[in-house]
């Protein structure tokens, strides 16, 4: 008997600000195009969207998907072992509503098939922190200790339940995610975005003077390329096999959301007590002299200053919005990011995972083309 296998789509949150308002619309996007080529793949039994979103939830029901309205505090693992215990699935694709706006059908199929035909494994696109998760069976979530967030379900599956742990193929869509308006700006310069995204895109008028700079820089030859934050291996491997640029990586702290480091106080970083020692505007003289341009993944120095920044406060940051954040120590960190003399694009982990996924495939297959002359 064919498994039953369903896709669970997390989206929601209460957005208090201009910037986390025009995210959302996005993201909400991104979910319904999302449902769009799920309901496409016939290995897909059903599809269930948990939101608190009234707009998208209403938008979900009229194209036949199952709404989990969530409601009070949010808990990612109890929600998902109570959806899974309404459904009695065998097999769970679970991802947040922004997470795979490039996985393609065809990728989706894939993923649906290889928990049809496979048992006792869990398969997911980050082994640090997780955004896109396929396991069988689906019962697994009632043997573990259920995770706050997301980014841990995957580890916690083979740590606790004993499921085998498999990456899923490197892709765009398997990596790319929209967590942060920089995912925007990349995503505002794409060939890949569905109906619903472009709609919500055109709405926008964010800045993207800088990312087009960092892009015509990468395109040229003997560029030095800053990547500052998350770093995996993975990504370098990419940049290095594909670009003609000279990688000058500082990684750190990878994993620490799903490590609970944050929540705990223990994130530390050597070029955070570096920054403090010279100061923003030294430290960004410094980079500029040494990079050609650069990726900076912040919420690692955010985490090491154990700064208490609101969500709008790090997405303004994002855009390089200075003149809009009242928190004295990230104006001048922005200022001076903008005011560097090299390209400089501030983001979140998905910057420097993902979104250099989308930088190469912005560069385009005539520059991986040059490369192998």
């Amino acid at each position: 008997m064919p498994k039953k296998i369903i896709a669970i789509i997390f989206e929601g949150g209460h957005p208090d600000h201009w910037v986390t308002e025009a995210l959302a619309a996005v993201r909400a996007a991104v979910a319904l195009d999302t449902i769009a080529k799920i309901r496409q793949v016939p290995l897909i039994d059903s599809i269930v969207l948990a939101t608190n979103y009234t707009d998208l939830a209403g938008r979900a029901r009229a194209v036949g998907v199952t709404v989990h309205e969530q409601s009070g505090s949010f808990h990612f693992g109890r929600e998902l072992q109570e959806i899974i215990r309404r459904t009695d699935a065998d097999g769970v694709i679970c991802l947040g509503g922004a997470a795979a706006p490039y996985l393609t059908i065809t990728e989706f199929q894939a993923i649906a098939a290889s928990l049809e035909s496979e048992d006792n494994i869990v398969l997911t696109n980050n082994p640090q922190s997780a955004d896109l998760i396929a396991f069988t069976p689906a019962t697994a979530v009632f043997r573990v200790e259920p995770p706050r967030e997301d980014n841990a379900l995957a580890t916690v599956l083979r740590d606790q339940a004993g499921l085998r742990r498999e990456l899923l193929p490197h892709s765009l869509g398997v990596h790319f995610d929209l967590d942060t308006p920089t995912d925007v700006l990349l995503m505002a310069l794409s060939e890949h975005n569905g109906p619903m995204v472009q709609g919500a895109l055109a709405k926008l008028q964010w800045p993207t003077a800088r990312l087009r700079a960092a892009l015509q820089r990468l395109s040229q030859r003997h560029c030095e390329m800053g990547l500052i934050g998350r770093i995996s291996p993975q990504v370098m491997v990419q940049l290095n096999s594909r670009t003609f640029a000279r990688l000058r990586v500082f990684s750190e702290e990878r994993g620490m959301k799903a490590l609970g480091r944050i929540e705990s106080g223990q994130v530390v970083s050597l070029l955070g007590h570096f920054i403090e020692a010279v100061g923003v505007e030294n430290f960004f003289s410094y980079l500029s002299k040494t990079c050609d341009v650069c990726f900076f993944d912040t919420r690692v120095l955010f985490a090491h200053r154990r700064l208490r920044l609101s969500e709008s406060e790090r997405f303004l940051s994002d855009l390089g919005l200075y003149q809009e954040i009242t928190h004295p120590w990230l104006k001048d960190f922005t200022r001076a990011a903008v005011d560097c003399a090299i390209p400089v694009i501030l983001g979140g982990h998905s910057l420097v995972s993902g979104g250099l996924w989308a930088v190469l495939d912005l560069l385009g297959p005539a520059r991986e083309q040059t490369k192998t002359l």
